[in-house]
């Protein structure tokens, strides 16, 4: 149970004003073949219409710390926003009597705008209403909901609110994770990354906790490892990937495809296809997420049971397969990330290549099939000569006159995409890693440098820009940017974004992954085998003083501190009995352990 730790304003309001039109989302708007649900006409209660037709009239700035539970006095036409400190998720309740015949409404959301509650900045319907008798009532919410802010309005009659507050929804083993260092702001980054872990990850991995609820994949790639650093084993992840397994077939996907989503079997709905809207990229994800889930796991039944799934998505692939062995004109909705890049990804588009030979890779390595490395291989090598322009990657090539010509369309994360999937390192395209290296992340809105290349977003660019600097050694600029990409995230809401901006979800899974890197690169914890029962370290040079954290197992915790004295640095472990270590120190540095 959490409560709200103040007030944030109240005041008067007028209802059931004239206004010029009211603003509808998409669960509203869509109702149809597509999308199940009541229409506008046959609508009994609508909130959203009636918080439209309102019209403040006094608002008073209260900025009040409650000292115990709320309790407030409400006539009609008066409200009250509250805080919650923090982003959360979970069943909204109030304990209240009313006086005469009453009825109330709430409105929430992550975060203010211009000091109050904007029901279109999530595109969703954030809005609950109750009409009472006289009488006293204890009222929870039947959907668990996601807010930082609640706004409580009084439309009628007169209420004594005793109580307010959230039944969480969220995944309790997190708790026994810890992580610390001498930089309060990586601290604070991990609360945020565990908090966002903890509210999308219940029983599989959401995309968020908000307006959508669903597990969707590629996010899903860089939550499933959070959730082994916090809760050290693969339980959700399991839950997650034996969706795919389960059912025999996708009736509205053409044969081979997964869903982008699970649950996600939806009604066909392109008339030129026949087929439900499904993203072929993701299906790569799925791929390579899965290898990495055996890393985790060593669970070889699951990983064979899932064989013709992954056999079968390739086979989809092949087909679209051009002379160059490119994949080209895919259908479905080819989707880079939340940037500029999704509007290259015609004919050829070249990041969605490079995810492919990156899936191939994986799917060789893990069922031992030497032709598929052996393709991926000759995939690089294409696209090294037909995307590379002698300055960067470029996202795509189209069909002029019945030959391929690559055009001048380049992207942030056409480059980060290149060199995830080892199309390009650091010594075979030097020059153009140096200038990702120094001119490119997030001091770049600031900067411009290379404006003919478009920004990455969040969702997935920075977060694969920060991949890489771990790759390649550059831990202290990392954590540095990290800082730059998230602390006002975290400032702002206690959770971390879907975007770089505030226009979405302001709690999104995936984004917890810093919770994993912050392990891996700040605390040195590189990896735990569990399958071999090793524990591999890797110090580097972050830039901090010192570290301490703790990753749970079964058997007992992996738990690392370390303290940076001169050029020496001393450390503790603890490991579970049985387990192995592997250290790797950084260059000009003695390494004491105690």
């Amino acid at each position: 149970m959490r409560w709200p730790a103040k007030e944030v304003s109240g005041g008067e309001f007028e209802s059931g004003c004239q206004i010029d039109k009211v603003w509808r989302e998409w669960s509203i708007n869509h109702i149809g073949t597509r999308l199940k649900g009541f229409k506008e006409e046959e609508l009994e209660a609508d909130p959203q219409a009636e918080v439209q037709k309102t019209r403040k009239l006094r608002e008073d700035k209260i900025d009040s710390f409650f000292a115990g539970r709320p309790d407030m006095e409400l006539r009609k036409n008066q409200y009250r926003i509250l805080d919650f400190g923090t982003n959360l998720t979970g069943f909204i309740g109030l304990k209240l009597s009313c006086g005469t015949p009453s009825r109330i409404l709430l409105t929430f959301d992550e975060m203010l705008t211009e000091g109050d509650i904007d029901l279109k900045r999530l595109g969703c319907n954030s809005g609950i209403s109750w009409e009472m008798p006289a009488g006293s009532y204890e009222l929870e919410s039947f959907e668990p909901y996601t807010l930082k802010y609640l706004k409580v309005w009084v439309f009628e009659g007169d209420c004594h609110i005793s109580d307010v507050y959230i039944r969480e929804y969220a995944n309790p083993d997190v708790d026994r994770a810890h992580f610390s260092c001498s930089d309060v702001r990586l601290n604070r980054l991990f609360e945020a990354g565990k908090e966002t872990y903890r509210q999308n990850a219940v029983d599989i991995f959401m995309d968020c906790p908000s307006r959508e609820r669903a597990g969707w994949l590629c996010d899903s790639f860089f939550t499933a490892r959070t959730a082994f650093a916090l809760s050290g084993n693969t339980l959700l992840e399991k839950n997650f990937l034996e969706n795919y397994l389960l059912p025999e077939s996708f009736d509205n996907l053409p044969e081979g495809m997964i869903p982008m989503c699970y649950p996600a079997d939806t009604p066909a709905e392109n008339p030129e296809t026949g087929y439900a809207q499904f993203i072929p990229n993701w299906a790569m994800w799925f791929i390579i997420q899965l290898e990495e889930y055996f890393d985790r796991s060593r669970d070889r039944e699951l990983v064979n049971s899932l064989k013709p799934r992954v056999l079968g998505i390739l086979d989809y692939l092949k087909a679209f397969r051009n002379e160059y062995g490119l994949l080209e004109k895919l259908d479905g909705w080819i989707m880079i990330e939340w940037s500029a890049a999704n509007r290259f990804v015609q004919d050829v588009n070249f990041p969605t290549n490079m995810l492919y030979a990156a899936a191939l890779s994986a799917a060789g390595r893990l069922y031992g099939m030497p032709e598929l490395l052996e393709e991926a291989d000759a995939l690089r090598d294409v696209m090294r000569r037909m995307s590379f322009n002698g300055s960067f990657f470029v996202d795509n090539a189209v069909r002029e006159g019945g030959s391929l010509k690559a055009t001048n369309n380049m992207s942030e994360v056409c480059q980060y995409y290149a060199f995830f999937s080892e199309t390009a390192t650091p010594e075979t395209h030097r020059e153009l890693w140096q200038i990702l290296r120094e001119d490119f992340g997030p001091g770049r809105k600031h900067t411009g440098a290379y404006p003919q290349v478009h920004m990455a977003n969040a969702f997935i660019g920075n977060y694969l820009r920060l991949e890489l600097l771990s790759r390649y050694g550059e831990t202290e600029k990392l954590l540095k940017e990290s800082v730059q990409y998230l602390l006002y995230m975290a400032d702002s809401t206690g959770t971390l974004w879907e975007n770089d901006h505030h226009r979405a979800s302001c709690n999104h899974g995936f984004a917890s992954h810093i919770v994993y890197s912050l392990y891996r690169d700040a605390l040195g914890i590189y990896d735990i085998d569990v399958k071999n029962r090793l524990v591999r370290l890797k110090f580097s040079d972050p830039g901090i003083d010192w570290c301490e954290g703790r990753i749970p197992l079964a058997e007992g915790p992996v738990s690392l501190s370390w303290r940076l004295e001169g050029d020496t640095i001393y450390y503790r472990l603890s490991m579970p009995a049985g387990y192995s270590l592997a250290v790797e120190k950084p260059a000009g540095k003695k390494l004491v352990r105690r």
